[in-house]
């Protein structure tokens, strides 16, 4: 076996000597660096603006964004790039556009001691080019862009145009007539005036004839200002804002997270220069990169301009997430990030499929897996030269063929999925952690690590202590050291737009209070363990973490998703669980229900136990012991989205609407395993 140098005490980070207090850890840096860094470490770079101008710089010429030609019989085709040059010529189209056009009201917004002036200009717009052009255009012309998810709800929407006050707004005629819902919700006439419309070559009668006397502008006719008077970028300065970037939350209303020029750029910076180059993760992992994600998320937005930075080119996917794995294959990227949720769908599409071959494929595919996973784990080699060859070259090539590293952030994943992942695409899959109000990048575990159950440590903008919570049982001063996770560095939000009080509770003494609960490693890595709102505890005594729950159970190919929950005069948690229909194809024709709906399966007794049986398995495979086991399960048939309000736009579970949703099936599984225990 190859020693794993990440297992090392101190690799990913060291205390500072002297920095204890009662009832907080140590403050724990990145162990090359005593101070932290920010992006002039590394240049002279000031804004946002600066991190596409290096792109621009290293090859003009380069292909910088694009998008898949449609063909005449309405098939997509390949992706067809702008240059970096021609990007940046209609980058200075649209700035001025936005100059000239002068529709956005300087703000001026109280925080703290100090009094900001901003521009906002807001965005209701899909993944698309012209959302890139606005965010640089925004960036070179000292605006501070305010993105809008276009799953959120009605009064979502209607909280963030009230709280910002929004002037303008760029959308898409879909969008535009979901906001006439939205602003017959409000009580007060919003400041809301002007809407430029992407992607349509007229304005219709009932966009013109609205009811709240909003004017329409074509996109077209936005840019001809800035054809007939081209300014030259102006950018802000590091402490202006960048972006507003409003968190759906899990309850209550979103919180603006106000992220300044330097915020974000030291965020991409520190990262890609003071941890992945010296991992070798150099410009050529940064080369070609797919946006799937919203671009509203702080998550691809750091990608996004890393690609910039390095003069990468940026696909931006069809718009269909049906088609995604077809977009891989025709863009063939060099990285590929995603959500827990996306990677879980891959691994279990590729197991299901797999239940469907002969035999022998099945065998082999089995033996090569193990072979790959005991390959990776004990030497760090994820190659095979017979079993790639059989096999997973063909996983590989369902990814585009070019992949040289994965990269999975937001919540847990376990352990066996990512080990699966590794092994069957052939490539590092590795952690990075970081919350909207810290840019999304803190923490970042090493390319070489090969154990799946860390976050690595602190990137060198960052450190980090932990805070011992009594009342959920999570101590500093006892091994492991286990608490809510702290952070403070250059990269932290300054705060919520218009929420001192928010801000001043979340945000305490330089330091920003995640509620994320974690475990302190030897390797001075971290491991979330859960949320402090989520964990519950039992009538026993013990607390339930229910992500890890779910993490495990959602390993299972046959299932989709599942939310884990308990009652406090109970010893032992539930589970609501959404079966993977397309999983059960081959299950269905082996138990001769092949024409059974899987809203019929979901009240089939011996689906049912087959599915718990199932499911214990798994929750023993990852180590899931004791009062953390659920005892019972309820199949339900519809997944959990953001359009029925079950998830938040970014994919996590909304567990107090969850919880209102089944409570009556939640009681009903309490009472039922009370009545056979008396029997």
């Amino acid at each position: 076996m190859v020693p794993n140098e990440a297992d090392f005490p101190g690799f990913y980070s060291v205390p500072i000597v002297g920095s204890e207090k009662e009832g907080f850890s140590p403050v724990y840096r990145h162990p090359k660096y005593e101070k932290v860094l920010d992006a002039s470490h590394y240049g002279d770079f000031k804004t946002s603006w600066d991190l596409f101008q290096a792109g621009l710089k290293r090859n003009p010429d380069a292909p910088c964004v694009g998008k898949r030609e449609r063909l005449p019989d309405g098939k997509l085709g390949n992706f067809q790039f702008n240059t970096y040059s021609e990007f940046f010529q209609t980058t200075k189209i649209v700035g001025s556009s936005l100059v000239n056009h002068n529709l956005v009201k300087e703000q001026k917004v109280s925080h703290g001691s100090t009094q900001l002036t901003c521009k906002l200009v807001g965005l209701f717009l899909p993944s698309c080019e012209e959302w890139l052009l606005l965010e640089q255009a925004c960036c070179g012309y000292g605006f501070t862009l305010v993105p809008i998810y276009t799953t959120l709800g009605t009064e979502s929407i209607l909280f963030v145009l009230s709280n910002t006050g929004l002037e303008l707004l760029f959308c898409t005629e879909d969008n535009a007539e979901k906001l006439f819902e939205v602003l017959s919700l409000s009580k007060t006439k919003l400041p809301l005036k002007n809407l430029v419309l992407v992607n349509s070559t007229s304005v219709n009668e009932k966009l013109l004839n609205n009811p709240h006397n909003l004017n329409f502008m074509l996109w077209s006719d936005f840019l001809k200002k800035g054809k007939e008077n081209e300014l030259e970028p102006s950018p802000g300065h590091p402490d202006s804002l960048n972006i507003i970037s409003y968190t759906s939350g899990t309850t209550g209303s979103p919180k603006g997270v106000m992220i300044t020029h330097k915020n974000f750029i030291d965020t991409v910076l520190v990262t890609v220069e003071g941890v992945c180059r010296p991992m070798g993760v150099d410009e050529s992992y940064f080369s070609c990169h797919l946006s799937y994600l919203p671009m509203a998320h702080m998550f691809e937005k750091d990608f996004v301009n890393a690609v910039f930075y390095f003069g990468g080119k940026v696909g931006i996917y069809s718009g269909d997430v049906k088609l995604i794995l077809d977009d891989l294959q025709t863009l063939k990227p060099t990285l590929f990030i995603s959500v827990p949720r996306l990677y879980q769908r891959i691994h279990d599409k590729i197991l299901s499929g797999v239940q469907t071959k002969s035999g022998l494929i099945r065998y082999l595919f089995s033996r090569g897996l193990e072979s790959k996973m005991n390959r990776i784990r004990n030497q760090g080699v994820y190659t095979h030269r017979f079993y790639d060859k059989l096999i997973f070259d063909k996983v590989n090539r369902l990814l585009g063929g070019n992949l040289k590293w994965m990269f999975v952030g937001s919540s847990c994943l376990s352990e066996m999925v990512i080990d699966r992942v590794r092994a069957m695409v052939g490539k590092p899959l590795f952690w990075g952690y970081g919350l909207t109000e810290c840019c999304a990048g803190a923490f970042v575990q090493n390319i070489n690590d090969r154990n799946p159950l860390n976050l690595g440590g602190p990137s060198p903008g960052f450190q980090f202590r932990i805070r011992s919570i009594p009342e959920l049982n999570y101590f500093v001063d006892k091994k492991p050291i286990r608490g809510e996770l702290l952070l403070r560095g250059t990269n932290v939000s300054i705060g919520y737009f218009k929420m001192e009080e928010m801000t001043k509770e979340v945000f305490q003494d330089g330091w920003l209070y995640t509620g994320d609960v974690v475990e302190l490693m030897e390797n001075g890595s971290v491991k979330v363990i859960d949320r402090i709102k989520q964990v519950f505890k039992l009538s026993q005594g013990e607390y339930v973490a229910p992500e890890f729950v779910e993490s495990a159970l959602n390993s299972c190919i046959y299932i989709a998703q599942s939310y884990v929950v308990g009652n406090s005069d109970e010893n032992y948690p539930l589970a609501v669980v959404v079966p993977d229909e397309e999983a059960l194809k081959n299950w269905k024709k082996n138990n001769g229900l092949t024409k059974s709906t899987l809203s019929e399966l979901c009240k089939n007794p011996q689906f049912k136990k087959f599915l718990f049986n199932e499911l214990e398995n798994v929750m023993t495979k990852s180590n899931v012991k004791g009062y953390n086991r659920v005892k019972d399960i309820y199949l339900h048939d519809e997944l959990f989205s953001v359009e029925n309000n079950l998830l938040t736009v970014t994919f996590k579970l909304k567990r107090n609407f969850l919880r209102q949703k089944f409570q009556n099936e939640i009681d009903q599984m309490y009472a039922s395993l009370k009545n056979s225990a008396e029997l």
